[in-house]
């Protein structure tokens, strides 16, 4: 279903905010790491990611997810 969605912003160029895997690229000072965040989708697929408001135990917590999450793909390298 959610693929299906996905999907479907695309091919109607809806501008709809979903949840979404992209890369980031510095935001929350994180970067080269894909994570779900909210993100504008239309015809071009990821248009822009959605600022969000995240306090600095947020922030931290993002981060530290990032960082796993690299980790778990270094690990993994052949």
């Amino acid at each position: 279903m959610a693929v299906k969605r996905i999907c479907e912003a695309i091919v109607r160029d809806e501008k709809s905010i979903l949840s979404v895997s992209s890369m980031m690229h510095g935001q929350y000072g994180i970067d080269g790491i894909s994570l779900s965040m909210p993100a504008i989708v239309g015809k071009d697929g990821v248009e822009t990611l959605v600022p969000i408001q995240l306090n600095k135990e947020e922030t931290e917590k993002l981060q530290q997810s990032a960082k796993t999450l690299q980790d778990i793909i270094k690990q993994n390298e052949f």
